[in-house]
């Protein structure tokens, strides 16, 4: 017994080992992100199989244009024979005008090839167009959710970056304030410094562990959310390679008249509304099309029998064919087809409208968006000649501080101002990112 419980727990402990070692550590930069994301994302799969929906419509509608062959058979016994009403001087009944006559076999049987081949139908080819607009819609649809797809991620991804950083700082910060502690209690047993120094320290190093902590907490729900989009598993190790560092080659675009015009040649929002008008226009042409005549070629191929027993080598297959051209003209349908005109016609309206209203708020955003990456650049070169007076400060006060010529209190004030003009410009760094993730989005180039 004791054997058997030493072998089920060695084997639990070998299940474990194998499921620890399935978690894989992943180092990814932010471009090797948004290329799994692409590829794993559920939400933009399922736009995917939007657009080869949208491609099996076109199918579906060009279908309306091609040959239907369609081939039936029929078997029939009846109990009482089929009749024909005849007059009664055909079968001898000079009294009788009209008498019924039993015809035909007890079994029945019949087999058909029907063929039928639209030539004109003006309405079906507009149909077919107009599956074309929806599915470039759909396409255009897929782009607008990689657009905010990537939006999501880069700004999840930014996000963990300013954690990590922040984390390190305030951890850098935590260890000097430590260091810091250390010597202000060595100090204070010594008598040469004050009680309330010591004391200052130590709530500095407490808040700064709280702030470390939280920092930690939210790193690792950041890292969560940035596996869920990615695709990835949630015990995958995720590793980001990148750091949250200032680069000269943001660009930085003036809003003008053809800046507007590259926007309708590359957001996908603004592409599908066109598109929304042109469907629209298209679905009106079709339903004006349902008033033209439609001509058809159509034809049949049958073989037919009677008997009254089932001895089929016996049987007689008469045969009937033919070939020939049928049209439709369409006189009344009860104002359908003009209603379906009418209402058409106001969505197409409606869409003209939603169309122009995007445009403009396309203008005001980018607008809004191209201020806002001024100040936010304009503040960061303030910032990153704060940090550099920050660190030249801490610098003196330290090295006052080690001759005696300088009080804990500076020294602590000094290292605060220190970390506080990193935290900033480390904030700064990511407004600039995100603003100009902004601009890019708004500028349609996030689509591809």
């Amino acid at each position: 017994m004791k054997n058997n419980i030493k072998q089920m727990v060695i084997g639990f402990l070998i299940v474990n080992t194998m499921t620890l070692g399935l978690a894989q550590e992943l180092k990814v930069s932010l471009s090797e992100a948004l290329m799994l994301a692409k590829e794993n994302n559920k939400s933009l799969k399922v736009h995917y199989l939007e657009e080869k929906f949208a491609e099996e419509s076109i199918k579906l509608s060009k279908g309306n244009l091609l040959p239907s062959l369609s081939a039936n058979g029929n078997y029939s016994y009846y109990f009482d024979r089929q009749v024909i009403f005849m007059p009664g001087s055909f079968v001898g009944s000079e009294t009788d005008p009209v008498v019924d006559v039993a015809v035909g076999g007890r079994n029945t049987f019949s087999t058909s090839l029907s063929l039928h081949q639209p030539i004109v139908s003006e309405a079906a080819r507009r149909q077919v167009k107009s599956a074309k607009i929806e599915r470039a819609q759909q396409g255009q649809m897929t782009l607008d959710h990689k657009a905010q797809l990537t939006v999501l991620l880069t700004s999840t991804y930014l996000k963990a970056l300013l954690i990590r950083e922040s984390l390190n700082l305030n951890q850098q910060s935590l260890e000097r304030n430590l260091r810091s502690l250390d010597d202000s209690r060595s100090l204070l047993r010594q008598g040469k410094s004050l009680k309330i120094d010591t004391l200052r320290n130590f709530i500095a190093v407490e808040n700064l562990g709280a702030t470390v902590t939280y920092l930690e907490s939210q790193y690792e729900v950041t890292l969560l959310q940035l596996k869920q989009i990615m695709g990835l598993q949630k015990d995958d190790v995720l590793v980001l390679t990148d750091n949250l560092q200032y680069d000269n080659s943001i660009r930085h675009f003036e809003i003008t008249d053809h800046a507007v015009d590259e926007i309708l040649l590359n957001r996908p929002d603004l592409q599908w509304r066109k598109l929304s008008v042109e469907l629209h226009k298209s679905l009106m042409s079709q339903s004006q099309a349902q008033r033209l005549p439609t001509i058809s070629v159509v034809g049949s191929y049958q073989l037919q029998a009677q008997a009254d027993n089932r001895q089929f080598d016996a049987y007689r297959w008469p045969r009937t064919s033919f070939l020939g051209l049928q049209a439709n003209v369409p006189i009344f349908t009860g104002n359908k087809i003009n209603s379906r005109i009418r209402q058409s016609n106001l969505r197409t309206q409606t869409s003209e409208l939603e169309l122009l209203d995007a445009m403009e708020k396309a203008r005001t955003e980018l607008s809004g968006l191209e201020s806002k990456l001024e100040e936010v650049l304009k503040r960061l070169t303030v910032l990153e000649r704060t940090v550099e007076a920050a660190e030249m400060n801490y610098r003196i006060v330290n090295d006052r501080y080690k001759n005696g010529l300088s009080s804990r209190l500076e020294m602590t004030d000094a290292e605060l101002s220190f970390t506080e003009a990193k935290m900033n410009q480390l904030h700064a760094v990511y407004n600039v990112k995100i603003a100009k993730l902004e601009m890019d989005r708004a500028l349609g180039l996030l689509s591809n």
